[in-house]
C-alpha cells in the first residue's frame, strides 16, 4: 500500500482536512498488506502544518484521537516506510518519525522549526528524536531549527537508507515491503507491536512486556510443523 501527501504546490504543507484524510488512511489501511509506504508527491515530503490555517489544527479536541494522523500511524498493524523526498518540516518532522524505517533522497532534509514560530511539539518530536540520535543532537535540532540534511541524518542513524532519485528512492521503499512480504505476516505484525509498545517504557518493563507477548505467541500461535519446514527448505539451500 502507498499513502502520498497530495499537495505539492504548496510542498505538501498540511491543512486539517488533510490530516483528517491521512489519519483515515492509516486506520483503514488493509490488515493483509505487508507494508504501507508514505512518501509525499512532487519536491517536498511534507512542510508541515500550514500555518495560514494553523488555528483550525491547534484549537480542535485533543482528546479527538480518531483524527491524529501520528496516533493512527503508531497503532498500524502494518510496518510503515517513509519515503523522504525533499523537505521534512516540523509536523512533517514528526509523521517522518512515526514510521518504522526511513528512505530518503540525497537532496531531502529535516527540520524542527518549533522554536522558530512558537509551537510545542504534540506528536512525539521531543520524546522520539532524542531516543533515536542522543539528547544533545535533539537538543541542536530543536533549539537552532536548523536544517538536517539526509547525509547527516543518515550518520546519525535516523535514515535507514540514501538514494540518489525519487525513482530510487521508491524503488527501495518497495524491495523493503517485498522483503518484508517473504516472512511470517502475523510474526511480523507482532513484532512490530512490540517495538512500538516497548519504545515508549524502561528497559525492565519493555522487557517483560516482550516476554509475556512472546510466550502467549508460543502458546496460542506457533505452528512448529510449518516452522519445521521451513527450516529444513532453508538449510537445503545453504
Amino acid at each position: 500500500a502507498v499513502v502520498t501527501i497530495d499537495r505539492p504546490e504548496a510542498l505538501n504543507a498540511l491543512t486539517w482536512s488533510m490530516l483528517q484524510q491521512l489519519a483515515a488512511a492509516f486506520r483503514d489501511i488493509d490488515a493483509t498488506a505487508s507494508a504501507v509506504i508514505l512518501t509525499g508527491k512532487g519536491r517536498s515530503f511534507s512542510a508541515g502544518i500550514d500555518l495560514t490555517a494553523a488555528s483550525e489544527v491547534f484549537t480542535r479536541d485533543e482528546s479527538e484521537k480518531i483524527h491524529d494522523v501520528v496516533w493512527q500511524m503508531e497503532r498500524c498493524e502494518v510496518p510503515i516506510i517513509g519515503a523522504i523526498n525533499g523537505a521534512a518540516i516540523t509536523a512533517g518532522f514528526e509523521i517522518a518519525l512515526a514510521c518504522d524505517m526511513l528512505v530518503a533522497t540525497r537532496d531531502a532534509f529535516f527540520a524542527d522549526t518549533h522554536c522558530k514560530f512558537g509551537i510545542m511539539p504534540g506528536w512525539g518530536l521531543s520524546v522520539k528524536l532524542p531516543r533515536l540520535v542522543g539528547i544533545n543532537r535533539a537538543r541542536e535540532a530543536a533549539f537552532t531549527s536548523r536544517r538536517i540534511p539526509a547525509q547527516e541524518a543518515f550518520e546519525w542513524g535516523l535514515v535507514n537508507h540514501l538514494c540518489d532519485s525519487s525513482e530510487d528512492m521508491l524503488d527501495k521503499a518497495m524491495a523493503l515491503a517485498k522483503a518484508m512480504s517473504r516472512n511470517d505476516p502475523d510474526l511480523v505484525k507482532k513484532y512490530r507491536g512490540v517495538l512500538v509498545e516497548g519504545y515508549g517504557t524502561s528497559y525492565e518493563e519493555a522487557r517483560e512486556h516482550e516476554r509475556r507477548k512472546a510466550w502467549e505467541h508460543y502458546r496460542q500461535h506457533m505452528d512448529f510443523a510449518k516452522i519445521r519446514s521451513k527450516f529444513e527448505k532453508r538449510r537445503s539451500k545453504l
